[in-house]
């Protein structure tokens, strides 16, 4: 399937405001490629430069200032995808395109660096959790659930603009509104005068779980 010519322009953009020239090669020493994907993207110019684009966006995440454990976070979840697209595209120029896309779009997201899971208590034994992903339009997705059981027992979701001052304000049914207030590594949340259950408390990242995956 070829790439949409909205898609090209966009990759195109990504390459440009991250100072890539279209001529550049892999971020990977192409002569030390050790696996059927690695080769596949030395092999095709177009993947080359994707990859290029990838590698560059990657590392100004990793820089972000005042962003506490997200490079933590940031560098298992980066590994974690690459070994899903080498486990799932292996060789297959398309598959990898389109998986590249992807990431491309993932990585230039501009709230990025506030995704993880926050826990306040004694998580998976006991407390509860807030995962924070990136939503559509600047948005972010908030998720907060009693541990041990993150899918069966969830106590609020919700989705909303980051405000002035990193708030966000998440409206319930009735006159219900919590406060999120982000700062590196640890939301703060704050009830309305008619939210129940009561959940405000501070939630701290944990590098080392993701929003994407189940308490054990």
């Amino acid at each position: 399937m070829r790439i949409n010519e909205a898609l090209a322009r966009l990759t195109l953009g990504v390459f440009m405001a991250a100072g890539i020239s279209l001529a550049n090669a892999a971020s990977f020493d192409c002569t030390k490629a050790g696996n059927a994907t690695e080769k596949a993207i030395c092999a095709d110019p177009g993947l080359s430069r994707q990859d290029e684009a990838l590698a560059a966006l990657y590392q100004r995440q990793l820089e972000m200032p005042d962003t506490g454990q997200w490079a933590v976070f940031l560098r298992r979840d980066q590994r974690d995808w690459i070994a899903g697209r080498n486990g799932e595209c292996r060789r297959d120029t398309e598959c990898l395109k389109r998986d590249y896309e992807r990431r491309i779009a993932y990585l230039s997201h501009p709230l990025l660096h506030w995704m993880g899971r926050y826990v306040q208590g004694k998580c998976p034994h006991e407390g509860r959790f807030l995962d924070v992903t990136p939503g559509d339009a600047g948005q972010l997705d908030v998720e907060i659930y009693i541990c041990p059981n993150p899918r069966g027992n969830m106590l609020l979701q919700g989705r909303n603009v980051l405000e002035a001052g990193q708030r966000l304000r998440v409206a319930e049914g009735g006159r219900c509104t919590r406060t999120f207030q982000f700062a590196a590594d640890r939301i703060t949340v704050a009830d309305g005068p008619e939210c129940a259950p009561a959940l405000k408390g501070v939630y701290v990242r944990d590098p080392r779980r993701s929003p994407f995956e189940f308490e054990k």
